[in-house]
């Protein structure tokens, strides 16, 4: 008895087995009993994500019959990197991964090389550098942002506010709408927004002038607290404050793209992400755009940086249906322009435009056409990890909890704990 009761239970702790690996296998990419190859794809898009999703899939599966997507959303300001790390770490990448122009640094032994392929040739030489790493095409390139200041058009017109090519005269500006009992900047510190205006004044007001100014900090060449530069940097950030909205660091991206969107301040230092949010608070909103000014008006520059890449996994079973996905991504120009039209933004498939001539898209365009955008400004220095913790230092500064000169040195002390992208 005792031994059919043992051979019950070990055909029984059998079925189980079977049954976990089933459920893991149907957890990850494979091939279907119809003869379909299902990829995952990881996507931190967050704009409406189910139009997006359903467009790329009748796109994708119509050009690749024997393809189906199966896509997973997260955020990438709070959880893609940890996400990424888990996934690395379980070796349990998905097949195609969109990755934020910028972060491809921290996972390129991850990825695959695509240098070789022949659809990467559809991209202008200067995109392409933007995104390599160590000469190497590791992604796709879909979409820029523009990044630098927002305005509300009717504001700046009742109040006869001419737009500002230096940072003495948009502080004047503020100081203008403030005396009028205006709020000037909406300010989100409770997010990501330090980070990204970081990124903005050091492009202007440091790589502008020092191009290698990351590579110099890798090797000891330089620091922040020795940088007349990035002092200015910091300051920038104490003069936003004065004039922003109540409790800054007690706003998220939503709540200031609200209210905004309510006319409740007169600009927002931000990228071209945000519209969509805006624009769906309020369509009627006229919007205008305005690059973020330097100290020196030939340092005032629009900033273009690539931001939706799709990449793929080095490790992943399916190769040859990855790499002919990421084909229809770089050279399907119908898809391309119907995802921009749905998320807002601006494509990196030449020739490809908007639908959408918003007040701001037609601003952009104009600052554009006289050279004023460089797509090697942006996060190619300065690795986004680092620009986030630097703005952790600047918050508490801005707090009353560390100085000035403790927080340009907190930001040295943290140089050890990055992996920087230049060479």
């Amino acid at each position: 008895m005792k031994k059919g009761f043992k051979w019950v239970h070990l055909i029984m702790i059998i079925s189980i087995i079977g049954s976990l690996l089933v459920a893991c296998s149907s957890s990850s990419s494979g091939t279907s009993k119809d003869g379909k190859v299902t990829l995952k794809v990881l996507d931190w898009n967050n704009t409406n994500t189910k139009e997006t999703e359903k467009m790329i899939k009748e796109t994708v599966e119509k050009e690749l019959p024997n393809v189906k997507l199966e896509f997973e959303y997260i955020n990438w300001d709070t959880d893609f990197s940890s996400v990424m790390q888990t996934r690395i770490a379980g070796k349990q990448l998905p097949d195609i991964i969109m990755i934020k122009g910028g972060d491809h640094p921290k996972y390129t032994e991850h990825l695959m090389d695509l240098s070789t392929e022949e659809f990467m040739s559809e991209f202008p030489e200067d995109i392409r550098k933007a995104l390599q790493i160590d000469g190497k095409d590791y992604a796709v390139p879909y979409t820029s942002n523009f990044q630098g200041v927002f305005y509300n058009k009717r504001i700046f017109t009742e109040n006869n506010i001419e737009i500002p090519k230096t940072w003495d005269e948009l502080m004047a500006v503020a100081e203008t709408l403030k005396s009028k009992g205006i709020t000037p900047f909406t300010s989100h510190f409770k997010d990501y927004q330090i980070g990204n205006s970081f990124n903005q004044f050091a492009t202007i007001e440091v790589y502008s002038k020092n191009p290698t100014w990351g590579n110099d900090l890798q090797k000891g060449k330089v620091s922040f607290a020795t940088s007349p530069e990035f002092k200015t940097v910091f300051e920038h950030f104490e003069e936003i404050y004065k004039y922003s909205n109540k409790d800054p660091f007690g706003l998220d991206f939503t709540g200031a793209a609200e209210m905004f969107a309510k006319e409740e301040t007169a600009m927002w230092i931000i990228g071209t992400w945000s519209t969509a949010q805006v624009l769906k608070n309020n369509p009627d909103l006229e919007i205008g755009f305005f690059p973020t000014p330097a100290t020196d008006e030939k340092n005032t520059k629009i900033i273009m940086q690539p931001d939706h890449t799709f990449s793929a996994s080095a490790t992943t079973k399916h190769p040859k249906e990855v790499k002919q996905v990421l084909e229809v991504f770089a050279t399907n120009k119908d898809m391309a322009k119907k995802y921009i039209d749905i998320v807002q933004t601006e494509s990196l498939i030449p020739d490809v435009v908007s639908a959408v001539q918003a007040p701001y898209v037609e601003d952009i365009n104009n600052y554009k056409s006289i050279g004023a955008a460089d797509a090697n400004l942006g996060n190619v220095q300065i690795p986004w990890p680092y620009q986030e913790q630097s703005g952790n230092y600047i918050a508490e500064w801005l707090l009353g909890n560390k100085t000035l000169d403790k927080a340009l040195k907190a930001s040295d002390d943290f140089k050890s704990k990055v992996k920087f992208s230049t060479k």
